[in-house]
């Protein structure tokens, strides 16, 4: 049996492989990668310097959503997706640092929110190694309403809370600046959504977001 954590693992080697640069290298692979519940509808997140394993310093922690999952390729995409978070570093969002994070770590086409993983989200050395990996046979989660199980109810995943909307707020597609509210924490995290309230925690200070001005 192949479990979900394993096949995380897997991923995580296959886009570690393809750095040079040895300080990158261990920076993920010290991270701790896991395969949670996480936040409802959430695919996955971040954490930096969030975990302690004897070393000196504090490394990340990122997790893989278990209830924003809906096959092993986006599962892949989301793993590469938090480790490039990982690499492009913290107030790194979705900007060009994590761009250029997702590039050396063979993730292509990757927006903030939305994206729609193939096999063509990945650069060929990835997705022929993506395809080779035995895929997780442990089990899925289900959708429930109230504990209770619903088929057909689809699991709806939100969008990654790194950056979404930074730069001018189009990190969901052309023209969402315009209607997306700017909210910071007390760090200088900023996030963008499309309501009037927000409630959320920042993962690096551990403070409320408030509405900016």
């Amino acid at each position: 049996m192949t479990t979900h954590e394993t096949y995380l693992q897997q991923v995580r080697t296959l886009a570690v492989s393809r750095l040079s640069d040895d300080g990158e290298r261990k920076a993920l692979e010290e991270a701790k990668l896991v395969y949670g519940c996480g936040n409802a509808n959430l695919r996955g997140v971040t954490h930096f310097g969030a975990w302690k394993n004897g070393s000196p310093e504090a490394h990340a922690l990122a997790e893989v959503c278990a209830f924003g999952e809906s096959d092993p390729v986006q599962l892949a995409g989301t793993c590469i997706h938090e480790l490039a978070h990982i690499l492009a570093g913290p107030g790194a969002g979705h900007g060009p640092k994590w761009r250029a994070a997702c590039t050396k770590l063979g993730l292509r086409f990757c927006k903030a929110a939305g994206t729609k993983y193939s096999p063509a989200c990945f650069t060929v050395d990835v997705r022929h190694g993506i395809s080779r990996l035995p895929k997780p046979t442990d089990g899925k989660p289900l959708a429930t309403l109230g504990g209770i199980e619903i088929p057909g109810l689809p699991i709806l995943p939100r969008p990654c809370s790194h950056g979404i909307g930074s730069r001018g707020g189009k990190s969901r597609g052309k023209g969402s600046g315009s209607r997306l509210r700017k909210w910071v924490c007390c760090c200088g995290v900023i996030a963008r959504v499309a309501r009037e309230e927000f409630k959320a925690t920042c993962g690096l200070c551990n403070t409320e977001f408030r509405r900016a001005q």
